[in-house]
């Protein structure tokens, strides 16, 4: 039998390789190093965004029927509804939630009763917060303060917001990144579900339980997946023992200073909302439902960029935080490319936006929201500079200064306003959609100006090369 065994002269050959081999080589080279990126990569950013993608890819189909299945002007009063809710929501949870988040990184990885004392007291605290609001919202509906159609909405879906954030931040602080991906992909399919059978139903001429009125009818489409979801991840942390009667709750001592922490983000989510949502308020004063009717659509639609900005920063303070705590010798460079990550994914997605915005509007046989079209390249540059002020921001919330990210929302809440008082009455969405965009630079600016002296972001050139990018991908003519 031949001798096989390379010799020493067959294994410093300089002799060249079969033609192609040395590509093939190099393509194989690029695609193992890859794969060991990304396998070194935390699973939970992948869940997280893929939970993200996921909810924006149904949210496609579920837009199309809601279209189908509201008038223009109903459709602009439930987005309405959603912004009345969008800022009590803060307001009634005290913020807990998000100071959970940051004290359960003040206790070391192994105990347990004590993060389960965390855990329980936040939620019976915004249990009896979703209680009062009901209960408010019933009186003032009783005096006549408010009519039935926003009772209705605070009663089943603000409560549930309220308790549903408490879980949905919990999942982030326990990095429970599967529960995050049902919670999202279920109540997507399940939305989206009841609104085809109310879709068939009023085909064949009818709404059989809940009666002829369609934003009623919404009502249950939302509330009932929600729901249920509160019911499920409420079972899932009891059997963890995180959430229970038994759990010895914190000490006044502790809530004071859990509350110290949550209450001036309560300031913090009202500046957010007047960034995020007072537009919509705003044209309701100032312009019409159907204004609001089409600025909503084009959020809906600019919101395939915002997936990335919510999956970046719905990882990006339990990672920052571990970093910060570990404090490892890399920690610098590995929270630079996580920035980088997310700003270079979130302009690749604002192009692919503008791509197919105007036949996303055809595809939805939206024609009647055509008006909105044009504030899309607005909203998707706005949301970069959401995304990157938060980013920026970082070191503020890690050294318990709340107080200052109270200014960074503060003074472009004023710019915001104040344009919106301004060219609103003009331009209408538009303008609202302008509006925002400035806003959101001038956060980013005044983030980065005041994060830098808790936290110094490192290359930040190439951070002002993305950023200059952004700019030029969102608003450039693309034919």
């Amino acid at each position: 039998m031949a001798d096989n065994t390379p010799t020493k002269s067959d294994e410093t050959s300089n002799a060249p390789p079969p033609e192609g081999a040395a590509g093939k080589r190099g393509l194989r080279a690029r695609l193992a190093g890859i794969r060991r990126s990304l396998a070194a990569k935390d699973a939970s950013f992948f869940y997280y965004l893929t939970a993200r993608v996921a909810a924006a890819v149904i949210s496609i189909f579920t837009v199309k029927y809601v279209v189908a299945f509201l008038s223009r002007a109903d459709y602009g009063l439930w987005g309405y509804l959603g912004v009345i809710s969008s800022v009590l929501v803060p307001v009634v949870s005290l913020s807990l939630p998000a100071a959970m988040m940051r004290m359960y990184f003040d206790r070391a990885k192994d105990d347990f009763d004590g993060k389960a004392a965390l855990i329980s007291t936040t939620f019976l605290l915004s249990v009896g917060q979703a209680v009062l609001l009901a209960a408010g919202a019933l009186l003032l509906y009783l005096v006549g303060v408010l009519d039935g159609l926003l009772v209705a909405y605070l009663c089943l879906l603000t409560t549930n917001t309220v308790l549903l954030s408490y879980f949905n931040y919990l999942t982030r602080v326990r990095n429970d990144y599967k529960l995050f991906f049902f919670n999202n992909v279920f109540q997507s399919v399940a939305y989206l579900g009841l609104l085809a059978w109310a879709s068939s139903a009023v085909h064949e001429g009818s709404l059989p339980v809940l009666g002829s009125n369609p934003l009623v009818a919404m009502l249950f489409f939302s509330g009932a997946p929600a729901w249920t979801l509160v019911v499920v991840n409420l079972g899932f942390y009891a059997v963890k023992k995180l959430i229970s009667l038994r759990v010895k709750l914190l000490s006044f001592p502790a809530i004071m200073e859990l509350l110290r922490f949550s209450v001036p983000l309560i300031g913090t989510f009202f500046l957010g909302w007047v960034l995020n949502s007072s537009d919509v308020y705003l044209l309701k004063r100032l312009s019409s439902l159907t204004q609001i009717a089409d600025y909503v659509f084009a959020v809906g639609i600019a919101n395939t960029v915002s997936l990335i900005t919510t999956s970046a920063l719905t990882d990006w303070p339990r990672f920052y935080y571990a970093q910060m705590r570990d404090d490892l010798p890399n920690r610098d460079a590995e929270i630079a490319k996580r920035v980088r990550l997310f700003l270079w994914l979130h302009i690749l997605t604002m192009l692919g936006t503008r791509l197919i915005s105007r036949f996303a509007y055809d595809l939805l046989g939206a024609g009647d929201y055509l008006g909105g079209l044009r504030c899309i390249d607005y909203l998707v540059l706005g949301n970069f500079f959401f995304l990157a002020g938060n980013l920026f921001a970082a070191g503020i919330g890690y050294a318990k200064r709340n107080h200052l990210t109270l200014v960074t929302f503060a003074v472009p809440g004023v710019v915001n306003v104040a344009l919106n008082l301004w060219l609103l009455p003009r331009w209408g969405a538009v303008a609202a959609a302008i509006t925002t965009a400035v806003a959101f630079a001038c956060f980013a600016a005044i983030s980065f100006a005041i994060g830098q002296r808790f936290y110094r972001h490192t290359e930040l050139l190439k951070v002002a090369l993305a950023v200059v990018v952004a700019v030029l991908v969102a608003l450039v003519p693309l034919g």
